[in-house]
């Protein structure tokens, strides 16, 4: 009994993290359990369609979202900073921050290592496909799109480019363009190093140091793009 109070109150904390409650809680389990499971406990469900169906509308509301937010960026670009965004390492991330990684149902053979990073990836997926079918697209996107605002914290998103990046994105929200000042010089001639500032009308968003003025000016788009 104390070991299902205990699950009970992480799958409450779980949907509280990720701000939706379930209507049909079969889904949520469904989502949670891992074939391994359900192949030891003669279980005919298991999260693998979730999971397919997950994917799908991960990549949509993702395509979505990029689509309209950098406008200028070729479909070559848009499809490398979304495999970025929803990469696997991503949702692995995600699933242990939300305390999803506690849930997942495995089977004995697993669980002494825990699940691995694939396996919450996976359940990651399976998850928003289960809030896809619960709650409809409204529920599922507001999920997603708050779990890729938070990888865009993650400069190495940019490194196709975080200069054309952050134009894009400034010029999408407000229809200007970041200004790079190198603001100061250090050391010697042979070992020179520069500080670059960029702003936004007027406003300084970010600076930062590099061996070069062109590194300087990505480093400081790098932070720039953390922090609109």
């Amino acid at each position: 009994m104390k070991k299902q109070e205990d699950r009970e109150a992480l799958l409450l904390e779980f949907q509280e993290k990720i701000g939706y409650f379930y209507n049909n809680k079969k889904l949520l389990e469904e989502a949670l359990t891992h074939s391994s499971y359900a192949n030891e406990s003669g279980l005919l469900f298991y999260n693998e369609r979730l999971e397919f169906l997950g994917d799908s509308v991960l990549e949509l509301i993702a395509s979505e979202m990029l689509y309209k937010e950098f406008q200028d960026l070729d479909e070559g670009k848009l499809t490398r900073l979304r495999s970025q965004l929803v990469c696997q390492n991503s949702l692995k991330n995600w699933a242990e921050e939300v305390g999803l990684n506690k849930l997942i149902k495995l089977g004995k053979s697993l669980i002494k290592d825990g699940p691995s990073q694939s396996v919450e990836a996976d359940t990651a997926e399976a998850i928003l496909g289960s809030v896809f079918l619960d709650g409809g697209y409204a529920s599922a996107s507001r999920i997603i799109i708050d779990f890729l605002k938070k990888q865009k914290n993650n400069a190495s998103i940019y490194a196709i480019d975080p200069k054309t990046t952050l134009q894009q994105a400034t010029q999408s929200k407000n229809g200007s363009v970041p200004y790079y000042k190198t603001v100061e010089r250090k050391g010697p001639d042979h070992s020179l190093k520069f500080r670059v500032q960029v702003t936004l009308n007027e406003k300084i968003l970010a600076e930062a140091w590099g061996n070069t003025i062109k590194e300087a000016e990505f480093k400081a788009a790098e932070e720039a793009l953390k922090n609109i």
